[in-house]
C-alpha cells in the first residue's frame, strides 16, 4: 500500500501536494473517486491519532476508556468548558468567533462548532485548528439572526 498521503500534516496540504480535485467525492471516475475518498479518511484518522498523542496522559487515558468529553453526548456538561477554552485559543490567534457551541454528531460524538461572521474568515488560512484538545472543530458562517421582525 502506498501511504504517501499519510506524510502530510493537513488535509489541505494533501490536496495541494497531490493535486487532488477539491470536489473529489463527485469525480465521475469511480476508481479515482474511491482512491481519494479512502486516502482522505485514512489521513483524517492518522492526523487525529497524532493529535491525541499530544494530549496529556490523563486525556489520553480518558480516550482509551471512552470517557473523554468529546466521545459521548452524555458528557456534554464536561464538554461545555472547552467552548471557552477554544474561544481563548482562537482569540490568541486573532480569530474572533460570534459563538462557539457544542455540536451533537453521529456516532455519539461531540464537536465544537464555531460561528464566524463574514469578515472573520481567518479559519481558511490555516490559523484555526480543526482539532482542539480531543475535539473536532467545525467552522460555520453565522447563524441566522435570532431576532424576529416586528
Amino acid at each position: 500500500m502506498n501511504a504517501r498521503h499519510l506524510q502530510y500534516d493537513s488535509v489541505e496540504a494533501w490536496i495541494s501536494g497531490e493535486n487532488v480535485p477539491s470536489k473529489f467525492v463527485s469525480l465521475s471516475d469511480p476508481i479515482l473517486r474511491e482512491k481519494y475518498i479512502t486516502q482522505y479518511g485514512e489521513l483524517r484518522r492518522h492526523l487525529f491519532a497524532k493529535h491525541l498523542a499530544t494530549l496529556s496522559r490523563v486525556d489520553q487515558d480518558k480516550f482509551q476508556a471512552g470517557k473523554h468529553p468529546s466521545q459521548s453526548h452524555s458528557f456534554s456538561e464536561d464538554a461545555e468548558p472547552y467552548c471557552h477554552l477554544l474561544d481563548e485559543h482562537l482569540r490568541s490567534r486573532g480569530i474572533f468567533a460570534d459563538e462557539i457551541e457544542l455540536g451533537w454528531y453521529h456516532t455519539d460524538r461531540i464537536v465544537l462548532t464555531v460561528y464566524l461572521d463574514e469578515s472573520n474568515v481567518g479559519y481558511a488560512d490555516g490559523k484555526a485548528p480543526w482539532l482542539f484538545k480531543g475535539f473536532e472543530v467545525l467552522y460555520c458562517p453565522p447563524k441566522q439572526s435570532r431576532k424576529t421582525e416586528a
